[in-house]
């Protein structure tokens, strides 16, 4: 029996360590500041998160290594259209011509990064993941993505399908992982979170394995348990998003003000880039060091998704630590929601595309243009599309290298 005097002692001790453990997994109050590899930066989204994940891997494929998508439609199909973003990109009612040469000549141009012999300089792996069930980024604009990313980067993206085994092919709109409390596989019209159950299916996994050019096969064994929502550190994007608006980046009136003759206004929301002022960010525990020089990883949510949710709950933390990544989530500040299945409803008329404002009521990035205005129309697609400029800064922040 052990001593009441060396109980007590063991019983400070076990209390030390347990102050100790739980301070390790407390924010480190480090924010961005997190040395990471400039050289192996990669990035990927959901759905609106995809369309923007493309267009700033097309914008900067000078910098950036490796592109996900999943649900997404074809870069630079709306060609800032609202009505063509819906009727065509996402809900496949016209064949969508291709876009490649478009880009090209943004590269051209200089709006976009520089093409050596029309390839990128750093982009070199592409993976698309689309379910021919998905009602809402129908299969049509899923397959002219890949296309898109096959004729740009070069090589001939990797695209999963899904399978009958777990229900995957049948999946709706959402990205899949694997665990409790996700939405079911299939679409039902209940639909929270956007973050679908299908057996084991797990796009993360597959994703980050891809794009990170392993040479053995994937292996679903090395997912790690779900981290500790306590892991899941915020960090400020505001200061970013200020100096964005600072330079004087003008932004499209997303509302009428019916206390001033019903004139075209802007919201708060839309004067901060339709963006949260905080993101959130994941710093597996090999990569917290100084020094350690990790890969760094951008995830993008969707429309209609809480940021936190998605961060937490998407895979992408269960295989932060296997490849050595720091996953940062830049966030969208929510809208007020449009209910309803958007390719269900009827086509959006083309008069909307007329409108003096540009609204984005469903928190979704700006992937067909909504912050442009009539000056500087196509502008979303370049490097001085201002949400573009925001996720430059992050990464700029999350490479710069750490002195503490």
């Amino acid at each position: 029996m052990t001593p009441p005097s060396n109980r007590l002692r063991l019983s400070h001790l076990a209390a030390a360590l347990c102050i100790s453990a739980t301070a390790a997994m407390a924010d480190d109050g480090r924010g961005l500041k997190r040395g990471g590899d400039a050289n192996q930066v990669s990035i990927s989204g959901l759905s609106s998160g995809a369309a923007m994940a493309v267009q700033y891997a097309v914008a900067h494929s000078g910098s950036v290594t490796a592109v996900g998508t999943v649900a997404g439609p074809q870069w630079g199909c709306a060609e800032g259209s609202v009505s063509r973003a819906v009727n065509d990109c996402m809900c496949g009612r016209s064949a969508l011509a291709p876009t490649i040469d478009t880009a090209r000549q943004l590269a051209a141009d200089g709006a976009i990064d520089s093409l050596v012999s029309g390839k990128p300089r750093s982009l070199r792996q592409s993976w698309v993941f689309q379910s021919p069930a998905d009602e809402t980024v129908t299969s049509r604009s899923g397959e002219a993505n890949a296309a898109f990313l096959a004729a740009f980067v070069g090589t001939t993206p990797e695209v999963d399908r899904g399978n009958a085994e777990d229900g995957s092919d049948r999946a709706g709109h959402g990205i899949i992982a694997p665990g409790s409390g996700n939405d079911a596989c299939t679409f039902d019209g209940t639909e929270s979170s956007f973050i679908r159950r299908c057996g084991t299916e797990d796009n993360a996994g597959k994703m980050l394995h891809a794009l990170f050019g392993q040479s053995s096969p994937y292996d679903p064994a090395q997912r790690a348990a779900d981290v500790p929502e306590s892991e899941l550190w915020t960090f400020d994007q505001q200061h970013i998003i200020n100096r964005i608006k600072s330079s004087g980046t003008s932004v499209a009136n997303d509302y009428y003000n019916f206390f001033l003759f019903g004139w075209p206004a802007s919201s708060g929301r839309r004067r901060n880039l339709d963006m949260a002022r905080t993101g959130y960010i994941y710093v597996p525990p090999s990569c917290r060091p100084a020094g350690s020089a990790c890969r760094v990883h951008v995830a993008l949510h969707g429309c209609k998704q809480d940021a936190r949710t998605f961060a937490l709950k998407a895979g992408y933390n269960n295989w932060a630590e296997r490849y050595k990544a720091i996953i940062v989530y830049p966030a969208i500040a929510p809208g007020e929601l449009v209910p309803g299945a958007v390719c269900r409803s009827p086509a959006l008329d083309a008069s909307l595309d007329a409108a003096w404002i540009e609204p984005n009521p469903n928190g979704c990035w700006d992937w067909w243009g909504y912050l442009d205005t009539s000056s500087n129309k196509g502008r979303y697609l370049t490097k001085e599309a201002p949400q573009i400029q925001v996720l430059e800064g992050i990464i700029a922040e999350l490479t710069t290298p750490s002195t503490n």
